[in-house]
């Protein structure tokens, strides 16, 4: 059987048995995905809910896909949440880190904007992240979208998280080896906060502020990491962390 590729259809919940792929969705599953009518497909809304189908007819002018959909779901919302609060690499860094982080798990993002910062989140980036991350659940078969978060200061995330509100995981080339991190209790909706500081790593002013929250620091080894490497990293050790999380 050819394997189903994903496509993304956020009106899912409102679409019949017959629905159609339009714009950027119908363009890749015609010119990139090269698929024909009778070639099975799944459709995904970023909330969970998820539909198989095959494709029964191709309309070239405007391009369309019409699908033939079954089998309805609403996958129930994990048990964990991996939150990843980071600085922002440069140019294209970016891309990849969203990228990877979303296939490995990652269910919420903030962009940290901290004093060693060299980029700063923009506004007109939220657009291009958005697809980004629509382009990494599709790839990975995640059926629900990261949240973006407004971008903070450290100084504000601090304010908002008190300790023992999530599991705070902090990114220190002083911290312990992961193989001896040991977390006790984790219970149904316990949040991962994963916290990446820029090149250069957090102020001590910044690092007086995070002991409030009481972070966990982990060593990611004795290299100096990229921004996007560390980040990608603390992902894929929490979502390792939280059997099942995310789905």
């Amino acid at each position: 059987m050819s394997a189903r590729h994903w496509f993304y259809l956020p009106e899912l919940e409102d679409a019949g048995v017959h629905t159609v792929l339009q714009g950027s969705q119908a363009s890749h599953a015609i010119r990139a995905r090269r698929l024909r009518p009778g070639d099975p497909v799944v459709v995904f809304d970023g909330a969970g809910g998820t539909a198989s189908g095959l494709i029964s007819e191709i309309v070239q002018r405007p391009l369309q896909v019409h699908l033939q959909l079954e089998d309805f779901r609403v996958l129930p919302v994990p048990g964990y949440r991996i939150h990843l609060l980071s600085a922002l690499p440069k140019g294209e860094r970016q891309a990849t880190m969203l990228d990877m982080a979303t296939q490995l798990g990652m269910t919420d993002f903030t962009a940290l904007a901290c004093d060693r910062s060299v980029s700063q989140a923009q506004d007109r980036a939220r657009a291009r992240w958005q697809r980004l991350l629509i382009e990494a659940c599709k790839q990975s078969h995640r059926p629900r979208l990261p949240t973006l978060h407004p971008p903070l200061t450290v100084d504000s995330w601090a304010a908002q998280v008190s300790a023992g509100d999530a599991v705070v995981l902090l990114g220190d080339a002083h911290g312990a080896p992961p193989a001896q991190l040991f977390l006790s209790q984790l219970q149904e909706g316990t949040m991962f906060c994963l916290l990446v500081g820029p090149e250069g790593g957090f102020t001590p002013r910044e690092c007086d502020l995070l002991d409030t929250v009481a972070p966990l620091g982990v060593s990611l080894g004795r290299g100096v990491l990229r921004i996007e490497t560390a980040a990608v990293a603390m992902v894929a050790l929490a979502a390792s962390l939280a059997p099942g999380c995310p789905e």
